[in-house]
C-alpha cells in the first residue's frame, strides 16, 4: 500500500499544484471528444464494452499488486490499474473521496478492471 498509507506534505503540495493546473478534461466532465461524460457507479461499469471511457467516484480500499488496487462505490467494487505516472503526485487514503477517469479493460476475460489516466480528490 505504497500510495495509500505515505502522506507527505510534498505530495499534497504536488497535488494541490497538478490539479489547479490540469484541463478542462478533469474539470468539466468532457472527454476528448468534447462530449460530456457522466459518473458512473460500478455495477453500470460491468456491463460497457472494453475502451470505453468512465468516470467514477468511490474510495481505493487497498492495493491489490504493483499497480492493481481495489476500488469501491456503493454498488462494488472494482480493480483499477494505476500506473505510477497517473497518480500525478496525489496522496490517497481509504478515507478519502475520489473520482477516477480511465477506461474499462476487459483483457479478454470474465475479469474487468479499470485502467485509470486520471484522478482527484473530492
Amino acid at each position: 500500500m505504497k500510495k495509500l498509507s505515505i502522506i507527505a506534505i510534498a505530495g499534497v503540495i504536488a497535488s494541490v499544484s497538478a490539479y489547479a493546473g490540469s484541463n478542462n478534461t478533469m474539470n468539466n466532465n468532457t472527454n476528448n471528444t468534447g462530449n460530456m461524460m457522466e459518473v458512473m457507479t460500478i455495477e453500470q461499469v460491468r456491463g460497457l464494452s472494453d475502451n470505453t471511457p468512465v468516470i467514477m467516484r468511490g474510495y481505493l480500499l487497498r492495493q491489490n499488486g504493483e499497480n492493481s488496487y481495489v476500488f469501491q462505490d456503493t454498488t462494488g467494487t472494482i480493480n483499477l490499474e494505476i500506473d505510477e505516472e497517473d497518480w500525478g503526485g496525489l496522496t490517497v487514503s481509504p478515507n478519502d473521496f475520489i473520482e477516477v477517469w480511465g477506461e474499462v479493460d476487459k483483457n479478454g476475460t470474465s475479469m474487468i478492471e479499470v485502467d485509470v489516466s486520471a484522478m482527484k480528490k473530492l
